[in-house]
């Protein structure tokens, strides 16, 4: 059965037959936002976020298009809060020549309250490679070939996923947390990294420090965090090679996962998702 869905996905998206080179900005948080359509001709603006689990869109959109839900989805944001939404099903998802058709996504009104258009999240690219490059602010779809080419040119580390249902797809690499190794979800639509507190110790971070900023956020689900603010030491992807960044701002809080880390620590590298492969290939 496996076998015959694979087939199908590959029927209805095909692999590019040379890399498409998708040019993109970034939001003042440094987010990357990739021009796109939906729903066969509006035009929008997606953040790419490798954290979202789900593609989203914004109410309004949702309303545009005089669509009904479909089901209901409930996941968690990474302080543990729940989060309840309701899915619908969009006819087209575009991103250049890459073009997704029924494509499952959460309408929310808080993307109306920033001004932007919506998510694409990993789980549009399942089956296709991709690669977003920091430095010359394009996102590649990747060929087997070109695919090929980068692992030549990088470092690959392995990557975990948790595939809820098909619908959420989040994706974890191995860090290094001072001596400790710590399982990080990469998170693109996240600015900085955010730690777990049990992680304070082995850091050296003292939170009652005057160096460390004691601040409270609003997270995706409407709940205040609390976090603490510092540079550390360093943060390090664990790899063969040398993926790191050196005294890094990140922020302590109460989270479910080890770390998340944010669009920040990739700042100046090339980094590729291989999710088929299970396979993160960084060059800098």
């Amino acid at each position: 059965m496996r076998t015959l869905l694979l087939a199908a996905w590959l029927a209805a998206y095909p692999a590019p037959t040379r890399p498409v080179v998708i040019p993109f900005t970034t939001t003042p948080d440094g987010f990357v936002l990739l021009p796109a359509t939906v729903g066969g001709n509006i035009p929008v603006h997606l953040i790419l976020d490798t954290g979202a689990g789900f593609d989203v869109l914004a109410q309004s959109l949702v309303d545009r298009q005089h669509l009904t839900p479909t089901s209901q989805f409930t996941g968690f944001v990474f302080s543990g809060d729940r989060v309840d939404v309701s899915l619908f099903n969009v006819s087209t998802v575009a991103l250049a020549s890459f073009e997704r058709q029924n494509v499952t996504v959460a309408g929310l009104a808080l993307l109306d309250q920033v001004h932007q258009d919506g998510i694409v999240s990993m789980s549009a690219f399942r089956h296709q490679p991709i690669t977003i490059d920091f430095v010359n602010k394009v996102v590649v779809l990747e060929t087997p070939t070109s695919l090929a080419a980068r692992r030549k040119a990088g470092t690959a580390v392995p990557i975990q996923l948790d595939d809820d249902r098909g619908i959420a797809l989040d994706m974890y690499a191995r860090f290094l947390l001072g001596s400790d190794t710590a399982q990080c979800i990469i998170d693109t639509g996240s600015p900085s990294a955010t730690i777990s507190l049990r992680y304070l110790g082995a850091l050296g971070v003292d939170t009652a420090d005057t160096a460390v900023h004691k601040h409270r956020t609003q997270n995706a689900a409407g709940a205040m965090l609390t976090r603490y603010g510092t540079n550390i030491a360093r943060l390090s992807l664990l790899a063969p090679k040398s993926v790191t960044a050196e005294h890094p701002r990140v922020s302590f809080a109460n989270i479910i996962y080890d770390c998340a880390v944010g669009v920040d620590f990739w700042a100046g590298k090339v980094v590729t998702f291989d999710i088929a492969g299970r396979e993160l290939i960084v060059a800098n």
